[in-house]
This record gives structure tokens, C-alpha cells and sequence, in this order.
């Protein structure tokens, strides 16, 4: 009758604990999903204001950032010590940064994983900077006296899509901030001097975008187009190896 009783408590037991378990992975997947609506919905709306954005702008080119001999991280390895995460995400937003003595964007980045680091950013909204975007050009002649929005693109650095997939390694702005006061106090206007805001230390070389195929590809397209009869292409093929990789975690 005891070894009945004993029997019949570990099955109660292991019950609730079922119980339980999927209680908590249906909370768990009813907060996923809650997230993804709510990314899905902004991602429409951000797309429309930007679309129109765009539309409205002048489109100019500079020259590509792309230096095959500057050091970065092209493995695995490397990509891990050179960053506090690894994430994959959702490009949310895009927003103009006037005044500033580069052409930069601030962008909005949705976190769906964390690839590498601490997961406490999974589903969390970060804030950073790329190299690229819109500024205004002012006229030099009467033709051309009122200043016009103009959209930069560079090779190196093409801006993917709001909706697009990506995936990047992110660094803490609490160290440089903490060595130059000055720079933090210039990122407030732009709500970048939170704790939401990361830095991109390498986005030329380290930022991958998802294709048509559901295959991230790397974001430079100096790199991403390059053939093996490049004389730069001994540069740059752990990059190719590391993006193998990305695309099987």
C-alpha cells in the first residue's frame, strides 16, 4: 500500500511539474509572439515614413569606406572578443543625425536573439549609429539657394531596409563615454547617451543582412561581390568562412 501511495505522489509530482513546465512555455510564447506583432506593426509604420523620406530626397554616392588592410575581427573568436554581444535582429528605425562631422543614421535595432553574451537583450529595443545616411546641402549659386535632404550611399556601407534581419556584434558606449564626457553630452540629442544605445565598432566589416534565400550575406557589398581573382580576396575569406557560420547558429 506504501510502495501504492509513493507511487502515486511521484506521478502527482511529475504532473505539476508538466503542468507547469507548459504553463510557462506558453507564457513564454505568448510573449514572443506579443513582441512580433508589435515589431511587425512598427516596422510597417517606420517603413512608410521613411519610404517618403527617401522619396523626397537627393540621392548622392561617396566613395566607399572599405580599407582591405585595416584589422578586424574575421572569426569567430574574434568577433566574440571584440564585442559584449552578438544579436540577431530587426532593423526597426532610422533616424536623420544633423550636425555631426560624419554622414551617420541613428537605427533602432530590434533584438530577437542574442547569439553571444548576456540574454537579458532578447526582445529589447537598442539604439546605435551607422555610417551612413542623410544631410542637408546647402546651395552654393541663385539656382540653388534653398537647402535640399540629401541621401548618402556608400558601398561599403549600404543602409538594409526597415523590416531587414540582421545580425552585428554590439560594445557598451559606457567606457568611451566615460573617457571623453564631451562625446556623451553630443549623443544626448539624439537619445543616444542611454543604456539602450551600443556601439558598432567594425559595421563595414561585422554587419551581415539577411537575402531573398533567408541567408545572412555580408552587408558590404565591396566584399559581399568580390571574386576569388580579387587580389584583395586572401583579405577578407575567413569572412566568408564566418558568415558560414552565422548562418548555422
Amino acid at each position: 500500500m506504501r510502495k501504492l501511495l509513493g507511487i502515486i505522489a511521484v506521478l502527482l509530482a511529475v504532473g505539476t511539474l508538466i503542468s507547469c513546465s507548459s504553463s510557462v512555455n506558453k507564457a513564454y510564447s505568448s510573449k514572443t509572439g506579443s513582441a512580433q506583432t508589435v515589431v511587425r506593426n512598427r516596422v510597417e509604420i517606420n517603413q512608410t515614413k521613411w519610404n517618403k523620406e527617401i522619396s523626397a530626397a537627393n540621392v548622392e554616392y561617396l566613395p566607399s569606406d572599405t580599407d582591405f588592410d585595416e584589422v578586424f575581427p574575421e572569426t569567430w573568436t574574434d568577433l566574440k572578443k571584440s564585442n559584449s554581444f552578438i544579436i540577431e535582429g530587426t532593423v526597426l528605425n532610422y533616424e536623420k543625425m544633423r550636425d555631426t562631422l560624419k554622414v551617420e543614421s541613428k537605427i533602432t535595432i530590434h533584438v530577437d536573439k542574442v547569439i553571444y553574451g548576456n540574454k537579458v537583450l532578447e526582445n529589447q529595443n537598442i539604439v546605435t549609429v551607422v555610417p551612413t545616411g542623410f544631410s542637408t546641402s546647402k546651395g552654393t549659386d541663385d539656382n540653388t539657394k534653398k537647402s535640399e535632404q540629401v541621401l548618402y550611399k556608400k558601398t561599403s556601407f549600404p543602409l538594409p531596409k526597415i523590416g531587414s534581419k540582421v545580425i552585428t556584434g554590439l560594445k557598451s558606449n559606457e567606457e568611451r563615454y566615460e573617457d571623453n564626457p564631451a562625446l556623451k553630452k553630443s549623443m544626448i540629442k539624439y537619445g543616444l547617451d542611454g543604456k539602450d544605445a551600443y556601439l558598432i565598432a567594425m559595421p563595414n566589416y561585422n554587419f551581415w543582412v539577411q537575402n531573398s534565400d533567408n541567408k545572412y550575406v555580408i552587408n558590404n557589398l565591396d566584399i559581399r561581390n568580390m571574386k576569388k581573382s580579387n587580389p584583395n580576396y586572401g583579405k577578407v575569406s575567413e569572412l566568408f568562412d564566418l558568415t558560414d557560420k552565422l548562418n548555422r547558429v
